[in-house]
């Protein structure tokens, strides 16, 4: 389907591997052109030559979304290399299982940095662009742990206030045509679940369980439809949101979660 995107720039935050290649491949196939963003410069640079493969302009810069002056110097060079911004996605972050009594108070605070006021700087800094052309749209990852509990105390809570002010933004900005709204992914197959150390390893800590066994038991407990999403489920929202054929939906939060979420909102 063409979205009628070709030529935007997007910028996407946390794209070298999961949810956030599978949005920058996504947008590139509907002719977007791409700043990208990571902290690993390995998975970065792997995953730019990808995107380039579909035959648009990529710039990837290697960047801390917890680090103010890596968001100014993304945001700067993307647009001296483009001279415009048109879409932001803020998809960096991070969610490891941790005791809520044990979590550590500075580890909150980076990852409220990540997760919350790194995403709310590169709106600033992205918002003047869009103004300009009357214009603009921003499209934030938060999760469906946003709206029930997921166990992780700091990004569950930072997911919320995400939704929030994303809700604000949007308010915000619409009388300059610039759309604000969130995706709420529930269990995706990613590196964050089934990679090495991560969510399904540690449950299968606690159950006796390998993770191929906890990602099907999860799934079969969890998911009404009995199976995790995958990373382009997540990017084919972000592209319809991205495009005009959404341009009467803002402040939104939409879940993507295979009818995990049981609430009304």
């Amino acid at each position: 389907m063409d979205l009628g995107l070709k030529g935007k720039v997007a910028l996407v935050t946390g794209a070298g591997q999961g949810i956030g290649k599978a949005i920058a491949m996504t947008l590139a196939e509907e002719g977007c052109n791409l700043a990208i963003c990571a902290r690993r410069k390995n998975m970065l640079d792997a995953s730019a030559e990808e995107i380039r493969s579909r035959g648009v302009e990529v710039l990837a810069v290697q960047s801390d979304v917890a680090r103010r002056e890596d968001n100014v110097n993304f945001a700067a060079k993307a647009a001296e290399k483009f001279g415009r911004i048109d879409i932001l996605v803020n998809n960096a972050g991070v969610g490891p299982k941790s005791d809520p009594l044990e979590l550590a108070e500075e580890v909150f605070r980076h990852h409220m940095d990540l997760m919350l006021f790194g995403p709310i700087q590169l709106c600033k800094l992205a918002i003047p662009y869009m103004r300009k052309q009357k214009w603009g749209r921003i499209i934030n990852i938060s999760s469906i742990f946003s709206k029930q509990p997921g166990g992780l105390l700091d990004y569950d809570s930072i997911k919320a206030a995400m939704n929030m002010w994303t809700k604000d933004f949007s308010n915000y900005l619409a009388k300059d045509n610039i759309l604000v709204n969130t995706v709420c992914p529930g269990p995706i197959r990613t590196p964050l679940w089934d990679g090495p150390g991560q969510m399904a390893e540690k449950i299968g800590e606690e159950l006796g369980m390998t993770i191929p066994q906890v990602m099907k038991w999860f799934a079969e407990q969890n998911i009404p439809l009995g199976h995790h999403g995958e990373p382009e489920d997540i990017a084919d929202m972000v592209a319809f949101l991205a495009s005009d054929r959404a341009k009467f939906i803002t402040g939104q939060a939409i879940n993507v979660d295979g009818g995990m979420v049981k609430s009304l909102v």
